[in-house]
């Protein structure tokens, strides 16, 4: 035992100490139930964190000690519970004593070497979506989860109510069907909130096939009786490999994909108006087939004590396009005024705005500055937070680095992927205001992958980020269609100014 004391006493010991706290602390938790709040950060869209506190909170690994296991050995038999324990805590610090030290912050442009970097080898997802654009120049991804979104809200809505007929050219018969059988004695389902899309995987052939995958939670009506459900659904969608994607206001009106008008067919599967085919995938993303992956009730957030200090997130090598620098020449010669330093002051108030109105559940303020999907998930958070009579608190805010990692731009908008490294206080209260889970004293570093969107071909001048970008009104009446009260004016398309579309985790973000 000389040689564990000797380490606990060591800087690596020290660290695995702090890192073991809350598995020291809460012994009657198990690690699996801890969960971050922090938004866009270790939520998972059911409620409780599907890695573990402790997986990202530094604690190194802890969601696989039998904690219950070790609890129920010191107390029936702590002969051998007892040296167990220690045993489990050696463990731990001679993994963190053989880690390297926490991570220092490194300004972009001030000298210092920049974190590593790594390139991965372009996925089989990634290389189909590649020959997707070739084969399709007007393709969209954004484009492309906003109708994915809508869809899958549309066929929820027609459960127990009908209107099938309406999603004619956007679901098959068969998948039609299939849906009813497995909603069976549900009269409504309502409040479809899609958390993520994802496509998985994209085929080629005569015809196109994707495969995606949806988290959402739902209000399911069965007999009466009202009941949120979280789930995990993957979609087969179908189009003719020769079809070309609509203009995106064309595309998300989900009218006859060949004139546009409401759709109705004829027996044989043509719209009444223009008398072309459109129930077989002919023009447009067609639903082919569904599996439910999982579905279960949702539950109240899961809220655990954790401690501060870096999560593994910051120490993650950070993942850099292989074309960012002809990107970056591609967005330049498309706006030779564009200016990264503008862009970086955008994402700086975007991300100050939306923790502090994350923090005072306030979403409505989150609005002006985030695509449809994404206020749809963080409302979805700040609600269930809300029901559960909790709330998280964010303080003492710091954005410590922005790095640009990836650019895209396709025939409707423009994207720009930075990683960036910051800090805060981050804690969960009750409605009494105790602080019953994360750590409000001990500031606690992370890394995330931020999207932000554009409108191609607009205006490469950056607006004031407290006022309308069309009118130049304050940004205190903006609804939750994203539409300004004083000009009527929908702001959050990306079409005035960069929107906030995505936050992917460091240790998952794809490249």
């Amino acid at each position: 035992m000389s040689r564990v004391w000797i380490l606990l006493c060591s800087p690596g010991g020290q660290r695995a100490l702090r890192a073991a706290a809350p598995v020291l602390f809460l012994l009657g938790l198990s690690a699996a139930e801890l969960a971050e709040a922090r938004i866009g950060g270790g939520h998972t869209f059911r409620g409780g964190s599907s890695r573990g506190g402790s997986s990202r909170g530094g604690g190194g690994g802890g969601g696989d000690i039998p904690i219950d296991l070790i609890i129920l050995l010191i107390i029936e038999y702590p002969t051998i519970g007892v040296p167990l324990l220690l045993a489990v805590v050696a463990v731990v610090v001679v993994r963190a004593s053989m880690q390297p030290g926490s991570w220092q912050p490194r300004e972009i442009g001030h000298g210092a070497p920049p974190p590593p970097a790594r390139r991965r080898r372009p996925s089989r997802t990634t290389r189909g979506l590649t020959e997707l654009r070739a084969l399709d120049p007007g393709f969209s991804m954004p484009v492309l989860q906003d109708f994915l979104v809508m869809l899958f809200q549309r066929v929820d809505g027609a459960v127990g109510r009908g209107g099938w007929d309406a999603l004619a050219p956007f679901v098959a018969p068969d998948a039609t069907q299939a849906i009813e059988r497995s909603w069976k004695g549900v009269s409504a389902i309502d409040e479809t909130v899609v958390g993520s899309v994802k496509v998985m995987s994209v085929r080629h052939g005569s015809t196109t096939r994707l495969d995606v995958r949806f988290a959402v939670t739902r209000l399911v009506t069965r007999a009466g009786r009202e009941q949120r459900l979280y789930a995990e659904e993957t979609w087969v969608l179908r189009r003719d490999s020769g079809a070309v994607s609509l203009p995106p206001e064309e595309m998300l009106r989900m009218g006859c994909p060949s004139c546009g008008a409401a759709v109705e067919t004829t027996p044989l599967g043509a719209c009444r108006a223009c008398d072309t085919p459109i129930s077989k995938g002919q023009l447009q993303w067609q639903l082919e087939a569904r599996q439910l992956v999982k579905s279960e009730p949702v539950t109240a957030p899961v809220v655990g004590f954790f401690s501060g200090g870096d999560e593994p997130s910051v120490g993650v090598p950070t993942l850099t396009h292989p074309h960012l620098p002809a990107e970056v020449r591609r967005l330049r010669t498309r706006h030779p005024d564009f200016d990264f330093a503008d862009f970086e002051r955008r994402v700086r108030a975007t991300y100050f705005s939306v923790q502090t109105a994350w923090s005072e559940s306030r979403y409505g303020a989150i609005r002006p500055f985030v695509t449809d999907p994404m206020f749809q998930s963080l409302r979805f958070w700040v609600e269930k937070y809300e029901r559960a009579g909790l709330r998280n608190r964010l303080e003492d805010v710091k954005l410590e680095q922005v790095r640009l990692v990836k650019i895209e731009v396709d025939a409707w908008y423009e994207a720009i992927t930075v990683r960036l490294w910051g800090s805060m206080k981050d804690s969960t209260l009750d409605r009494s205001g105790a602080v019953v889970g994360g750590n409000a004293t001990t500031d606690r570093r992370f890394s995330e992958y931020w999207t932000f969107l554009r409108a191609a071909g607009g205006s490469a001048t950056a607006h004031p980020e407290s006022t309308c970008p069309s009118c130049g009104a304050p940004l205190d009446n903006v609804n939750q269609a994203g539409i300004c009260g004083y000009c009527d004016t929908k702001i959050t398309t990306g079409t005035f100014d960069w929107v906030l579309s995505r936050i992917d985790q460091a240790e998952v973000y794809p490249g």
